[in-house]
């Protein structure tokens, strides 16, 4: 199940990335454009737009969106309608992960392998394969042992899984990296490239990461909210929510690169590929461009009837807000703050403390151990602030993901 799922996953991540460089790379660059302009990225995301916007009328209509959580449980009649909202989705910039489809995918795979099995063998075995397609995406295993370890102590995965989900981890991740001399198909790394050195922890970045915690956690709770509240909307006006999404996008794109000079990479897509330029950013006005025009973005994304995952949008929030305020306040280090901020932010979005920090210490890793602190730090204040929110706003009852049938 782990060898098959990681596979599936492999090929939809690969067909992501060459759909990506087909339209943002090559293409312009056969027709002589240089230097990405807004137009062209805006004529894509309405493409896009279309797309999703046909991808609904499939039977299962796309399924749920990115705010419901993760889905272990899709019926198969639903997958093909996921799957081409999210390609469609992912390939023309829309600000979102590849997480959330890569579960839909694996969970189809383990349904199709274990169709004749009995209702509860079947519902574990779309769980296994879930879990071993979005390992594919973070780089090594032990990021997805974490959130499933997670979902076991909150009740929504039995424990019993726990082993098989490993093996069927190991099993995907050799997909990746090969064996016997055979070549696997390529490990995503989720180190953040360019951070310095980070060997020995003061008292004041300490201080600072605390308050920049707070404003990680904080924005990516915004932005949901926002997406939550352009989802209400998009419920009711389907189409036109899809269109109006990607244009309000466009829009963010055009004055972002006419007015500030902001690169549209560093507005669209999911973060993960534009963070080592985010890193490099030292003026204070296009990096609080780059913020709020990525927060725009990512809440039109999740609300807005496109599929794809919340975590590593927010991930490049968390890094955003770490080097705005180094810029401001240059004595810092950006490593630790970024470890915090990225914990912050993805605990505030996912609502998985242990999982967002351990993603923290992974995507700060090269900058050394001592980062550690600042991503535990950083994801129980980012989980603080979440659990405050739904308390007081939402009463607790959005969860992050669905088990019906997994954990009888």
């Amino acid at each position: 199940m782990g060898v098959a799922a990681g596979i599936a996953a492999s090929v939809m991540l690969w067909l992501i990335e060459q759909g990506t460089e087909l339209f943002y790379v090559h293409l312009p660059a056969s027709l002589g454009i240089d230097n990405l302009p807004w137009w062209w990225a805006a004529c894509l995301l309405l493409i896009g737009a279309g797309l999703v916007a046909l991808a609904k009328k499939l039977p299962g209509e796309t399924g749920p969106g990115p705010l419901s959580g993760f889905h272990f449980d899709l019926p198969l009649a639903m997958v093909p309608s996921v799957l081409a909202a999210a390609l469609a989705t992912l390939i023309f910039g829309i600000v979102l992960g590849p997480e959330a489809p890569l579960i839909v995918l694996g969970s189809a795979v383990g349904a199709i392998l274990a169709r004749k099995a009995e209702p509860q063998t079947r519902k574990a075995m779309m769980l296994l394969g879930g879990v071993a397609a979005i390992g594919a995406v973070f780089g090594n295993p032990f990021v997805t042992a974490f959130m499933v370890l997670e979902f076991a102590a909150i009740g929504m995965v039995p424990a019993l899984l726990i082993t098989p989900v490993l093996v069927a981890l190991a099993s995907s991740y050799v997909v990746q990296i090969g064996m016997w001399g055979i070549p696997g198909f390529g490990v995503h790394s989720l180190s953040v490239p360019g951070l310095p050195s980070y060997s020995e922890i003061m008292v004041g970045d300490l201080i600072t990461a605390l308050v920049v915690s707070v404003l990680a956690g904080s924005l990516a709770i915004l932005v949901r909210k926002g997406g939550i509240a352009f989802e209400r909307y998009s419920l009711r006006r389907v189409t036109r929510a899809v269109f109006l999404g990607a244009s309000v996008t466009a829009v963010v794109v055009a004055i972002s690169t006419t007015l500030f000079d902001v690169s549209p990479q560093l507005i669209l897509f999911s973060g993960s590929a534009g963070m080592s330029n985010l890193i490099q950013q030292t003026s204070v006005v296009s990096i609080l461009v780059i913020l709020v025009g990525k927060g725009i973005a990512y809440a039109m994304a999740l609300g807005g009837g496109f599929r794809g995952g919340p975590i590593f949008p927010a991930t490049f929030l968390g890094v955003a807000i770490a080097v705005l305020t180094v810029a401001i306040i240059p004595g810092d280090s950006v490593s630790a703050l970024a470890a915090a901020a990225i914990a912050a932010s993805a605990a505030a979005m996912i609502k998985l403390p242990a999982t967002s920090a351990l993603l923290g210490m992974v995507l700060i890793v090269g900058a050394g151990p001592a980062v550690a602190p600042f991503a535990i730090l950083g994801a129980v204040i980012g989980y603080g602030l979440r659990t405050f929110a739904d308390n007081k706003y939402e009463g607790a009852q959005e969860g992050v993901v669905s088990s019906e049938g997994v954990s009888a």
